[in-house]
């Protein structure tokens, strides 16, 4: 397994897996089909994605990092393929966005997320997000009810 930054070749992966996660949990809302139909302009305003991918360059898991419009930066998107969840596949790609944001000097990430998410929510956990206020007015999801928060400075 290697950890690649954004190709194209993978943005229908992204996508696709990103949804799927969704799909199987809660309902797809507006707010998700926004970002997933404009991740160029994330990536062109300095957010990155990185990907797990085997020896055969299949996806494994993909987590996206960039700027919201408020100035924060965000944990956006993350997802693992179902059978591959448990491998370290995820763990990977989210290290590699904590990475990029330590080498882009930011101060702060964020994550939403939900509850019911419970093995994302003990990996936030494990690497060092500490629990904040969901503010609904600044996260338009209707699903997230937990926030995180990783002070990088």
């Amino acid at each position: 397994m290697k950890i690649v930054s954004y190709d194209e070749k993978y943005k229908n992966d992204f996508i696709e897996m990103n949804k799927a996660w969704i799909s199987e949990m809660f309902e797809i809302e507006d707010e998700d089909i926004r970002e997933l139909e404009n991740i160029e302009p994330y990536i062109e305003n300095g957010g990155q994605i990185f990907f797990a991918i085997d020896d055969n360059d299949a996806v494994l898991a993909c987590c996206m990092i960039a700027p919201r419009e408020d100035g924060d930066w965000e944990i956006m998107k993350f997802a693992a393929k179902g059978m591959f969840t448990g491998t370290g596949a995820g763990s990977a790609c989210l290290k590699a966005c904590i990475e990029y944001a330590k080498k882009s000097q930011l101060d702060k990430i964020i994550i939403v997320s939900n509850r019911k998410c419970v093995q994302a929510v003990h990996l936030y956990q494990k690497f060092g997000f500490i629990e904040i206020p969901v503010d609904k007015g600044k996260f338009p999801f209707e699903r997230a009810d937990i926030a995180f928060e990783m002070r990088l400075q």
